[in-house]
């Protein structure tokens, strides 16, 4: 079988996911400080549509990862499995924002990844995964976007729960900062690592 390297693609589409999320959430929060919490259930409904095209892609690309292993050995492990489940959690969120269900449902999920994400970072750092250059590298991006999952939980129940109050919380002021941050620093990670896949693969190409 040919050599199939989606390494790149997959850096890109990960970072698409964080800029659909920081646009959502500058989004919600325009109206948020327009109407106040009545209507942020409608002004999020527009990010349903993005998140499934986005979620379906991943989720092909990761399940054919996980059933053919295009690429050399423990890679496949090391970046499907992760991806695989960005791809259902992402999923997951189109639906229930779609429907209008509860979003800490998808939210715990992706806590749970966010921690497994930490897991796989640091397994591939102590075995020098993808090179000992680059494993540190890639460490604080599975870090980032395993932040990312982590607090995606909390942001999610502030969604849920701040359309029953009249204002947002001190607590979940910070919360959504933090959040912010976060995403935004892993956004640049991945898209730098996205960018170096694809100088590496168009100068040696398979």
């Amino acid at each position: 079988m040919a050599f199939i390297d989606d390494l790149a693609l997959e850096y890109f589409l990960v970072t698409l996911v964080s800029v659909l999320t920081l646009y959502t959430i500058a989004y919600v929060y325009l109206e948020y400080r327009k109407n106040g919490t009545k209507n942020l259930r409608i002004a999020m409904a527009p990010a349903g549509f993005p998140l499934l095209i986005l979620g379906s892609v991943i989720l092909i690309i990761g399940l054919f990862q996980e059933f053919v292993w295009p690429l050399p050995g423990s890679y496949n492990i090391f970046y499907g499995d992760p991806f695989l489940l960005l791809g259902m959690v992402t999923l997951l969120y189109a639906i229930s924002v779609l429907r209008d269900y509860k979003l800490q449902f998808p939210g715990i999920f992706a806590l749970a990844i966010g921690l497994l994400a930490i897991v796989y970072g640091y397994n591939g750092y102590i075995n020098q995964l993808p090179s000992s250059a680059d494993a540190l590298e890639t460490f604080i991006l599975f870090i980032g976007y395993g932040l990312f999952g982590f607090l995606v939980y909390p942001v999610s129940l502030i969604y849920d729960i701040l359309p029953t109050k009249t204002k947002s919380s001190t607590l979940a002021n910070i919360i959504l900062i933090i959040f912010f941050i976060v995403v935004f620093l892993s956004m640049v990670a991945s898209a730098y690592g996205g960018m170096t896949a694809v100088a590496a693969h168009i100068q040696h190409a398979p």
